[in-house]
């Protein structure tokens, strides 16, 4: 009767494990999405309204092809928002980039948080900073608190059983909670519930999505690119 039992369970956690690779699975697709919907739409509108700006301020380099110092150094004067918009374009592409991270990390743990894996996250911290502190002389090692958030990352990396989205996750949480707080000369301490009670409350309430910086960039870029217009 034991062993059948002790099948069933095994039987039921490989049941489990499949479904959490297949949440996982589908949660990376659709973060890979979302990061390529908002990289690429930010890359349109950053080449859209720098040709638009470039056409309108050609003659600015002295016609045809022109010249790049000619046209720097005369929209610097004439018209500083097409100036922006043609030379500031490798810098939006480059905020577009940030921001398409961010938004699709926040995505992911959203996702992750609001189904079945977010408990799973939780304990996994209470694990590995338990792991940790099972360690003797570990308030020596660990009171600095950079020390010791560098170990849990290196301890969510050395974990087999923790996913790279699921590291991400854990990893965004422990960089973002503050210790400080914390006094680790307290005999009574509980490290570990101290901690996952922190990265609960921080994930919790930044983990829903804003996709407001997005639209604040291309609003930036539009508004530049009609003021560049009423400039000519």
């Amino acid at each position: 009767m034991n062993s059948f039992y002790d099948t069933f369970g095994v039987v039921v956690q490989i049941n489990k494990m499949k479904e959490n690779i297949k949440l996982v699975a589908k949660i990376t697709g659709k973060t890979a999405l979302k990061w390529l919907f908002i990289f690429a739409l930010g890359n349109i509108v950053t080449l859209i309204t720098f040709l638009i700006a470039l056409f309108r301020n050609i003659e600015v380099a002295g016609g045809g092809h022109g010249n790049i110092i000619a046209l720097f150094v005369g929209l610097l004067s004439t018209n500083f928002f097409a100036f922006l918009l043609i030379f500031g374009a490798p810098i939006f592409i480059i905020l577009y980039f940030i921001i398409a991270n961010k938004i699709s990390i926040q995505h992911a743990i959203y996702l992750l948080w609001e189904g079945r894996l977010g408990s799973y996250i939780s304990s996994k911290v209470g694990k590995l900073t338990t792991t940790l502190t099972n360690k003797e002389g570990w308030k020596k090692e660990l009171s600095d608190k950079a020390v010791l958030k560098a170990q849990l990352f290196q301890s969510a990396k050395d974990d087999a059983d923790t996913s790279k989205l699921q590291r991400k996750v854990i990893n965004f949480g422990l960089k973002k909670i503050k210790l400080d707080d914390v006094n680790f000369q307290d005999k009574n301490l509980d490290l570990s519930l101290v901690i996952t009670e922190k990265f609960n409350n921080f994930i919790s309430e930044t983990v829903k999505p804003s996709l407001k910086l997005f639209w604040g960039l291309v609003l930036i870029q539009i508004v530049l690119l009609i003021s560049s217009i009423l400039l000519n």
